[in-house]
């Protein structure tokens, strides 16, 4: 019971510096922030529809852009909103031609209107942008279905005017491309959730989410009912906390077992469905999933922000404590490149380059050099 309670505690501890990061996020107050310094951070990594760059969010001081960098060239391009919008969470489509994202209202007196988010997409050379969801709420982690003609994405209900954490009662919606409906999946007001994905047939999908609020009517506040609903759930091979299958509004027995006290968070797919990659518990440590139960380290360890796998599952990318990303061929987890901000040397402790790295260590470029839209 004490250890129970301890993962519970650890658990909310964690979720509170999640959403400080997204808050960070939200105000551009960056990793390499300091007085007389500028500031300069990277979040919301993910991977183009042919593993060939990297996109990310990028906040200095002048503002913050959708970036995109090319693994292979080196180029920085930049997707630039105006000023009355905060753009972020870019995510493309599997055939590369269209790009979804996340829209901040900015408001008229400064500061952003969470509250109001809409997810919105544009074809990837920038023309073509259309907000596609409607109505209140934190609307954050959107992405493609397969087929291009849908959008899953983590909706919030309820967001505070004070506090900490800005937005809360988190449940995964999906959006009908075709037609516009809007349609709710799950209903458990999670107070964190995200690292949502299709898997290949567009109808089932899976997520992370923790600290539900109630499920099927019973609030979490309610302790003893909440607690049959959750045996319920567990006699069926179900769980409402952590890595989740849904298809459609139906939730699938666990497809993954993972080892005791793993507490796995953080899924991540590759396109076709086949590796499934989980972050151990707060640990930052990312495995390669195995239905042996053989679940092989890949790579990570300490403060990682954000991560993303290549849509072949060939490669990992995470980023570390906001200063840099590093990539990671999965079969091996050998370090294939370093992408590190400009002030990272200044700021990471004991910050060095192994003399066997030097040839894959990478200065992100201060300015991208094309503005894409």
């Amino acid at each position: 019971m004490r250890t129970a309670k301890r993962v519970t505690i650890n658990n909310l501890l964690l979720q509170f510096l999640t959403i400080f990061i997204l808050i960070t996020l939200v105000t551009s107050i960056g990793g390499c922030s300091a007085m007389l310094e500028d500031k300069d951070a990277i979040q919301e990594l993910s991977f183009s529809h042919d593993g060939k760059k990297v996109v990310f969010d990028r906040c200095r001081n002048e503002g913050c852009q959708i970036q995109v960098y090319d693994l292979e060239t080196g180029e920085l391009a930049a997707y630039q909103s105006s000023k009355n919008e905060r753009w972020t969470m870019g995510k493309y489509s599997d055939d590369g031609k269209k790009i979804a994202f996340s829209v901040i209202p900015v408001k008229p007196k400064g500061g952003l209107d969470l509250g109001n988010m809409q997810i919105a997409v544009m074809d990837a050379d920038g023309k073509n942008y259309k907000k596609v969801t409607t109505g209140p709420g934190a609307k954050t982690s959107p992405t493609f279905s397969h087929n291009g003609k849908k959008i899953l994405y983590a909706k919030a209900a309820y967001i505070r005017e004070k506090g900490r954490t800005p937005a809360a009662q988190y449940d995964a919606w999906e959006i009908n491309l075709e037609t516009g409906a809007e349609t709710q999946l799950t209903f458990c007001k999670y107070f964190y959730m995200g690292y949502l994905s299709y898997f290949p047939d567009d109808e089932h999908f899976i997520y992370w989410g923790d600290m539900p609020d109630e499920y099927e009517g019973v609030r979490m506040m309610d302790q003893s009912n909440f607690k049959n609903k959750m045996i319920e759930l567990g006699k069926k091979g179900m769980n409402v906390i952590g890595v989740v299958v849904m298809k459609g509004r139906e939730m699938i027995p666990r497809p993954y077992h993972f080892p005791p006290n793993t507490f796995a968070q953080s899924p991540l797919l590759s396109r076709d469905g086949s590796k499934m990659i989980y972050e151990k518990s707060q640990s930052g440590e990312f495995y390669l999933y195995s239905e042996d139960g053989n679940h092989r380290y890949v790579s990570g360890g300490g403060s990682i922000n954000s991560a993303a796998v290549s849509p072949n599952g060939k490669l990992l990318a995470l980023i570390s404590v906001s200063l840099k990303i590093n990539t990671y061929t999965i079969l091996d987890g050998k370090l294939q490149q370093s992408l590190y901000l400009p002030c990272a040397p200044k700021k990471i402790t004991n910050w060095s380059i192994p003399p066997k790295y030097k040839n894959i260590y990478k200065m992100i470029p201060e300015e991208a050099s094309r503005i894409i839209n």
